[in-house]
C-alpha cells in the first residue's frame, strides 16, 4: 500500500477519494513513508477490517511474543 504525505493528498484528494470509492483501495496518509491515517470506503454490510487492522498497530505486541506452535501441532490441517 502507498503512503502519500498530507500535503500531496490535499493536492489529489479528489483522485484519492475516487479511487477509494470505485477501485475500493485502501488508501494510506502518514509522514516519512509510515501510514498514520487510512481512507477507506465504507458500505454498511461489509468493513474492510483486514486493511484497517494490518495497517494499524494494534497487533503490534505479537511481534514480541515467541512463536509458540508449529505445523506439526495441529490437529487438522486446513491449508
Amino acid at each position: 500500500m502507498q503512503v502519500y504525505s498530507i500535503s500531496e493528498a490535499r493536492t489529489m484528494l479528489g483522485e484519492l477519494v475516487n479511487q477509494v470509492r470505485y477501485q475500493k483501495k485502501t488508501i494510506a496518509l502518514g509522514h516519512a513513508g509510515r501510514a498514520e491515517v487510512l481512507i477507506v470506503a465504507f458500505a454498511a454490510d461489509e468493513a474492510p477490517v483486514t486493511d484497517i487492522n494490518a495497517a494499524s498497530e494494534s497487533f503490534s505486541f505479537l511481534e514480541d511474543e515467541p512463536n509458540l506452535y508449529s505445523v506439526n501441532d495441529l490437529k487438522k490441517r486446513y491449508v
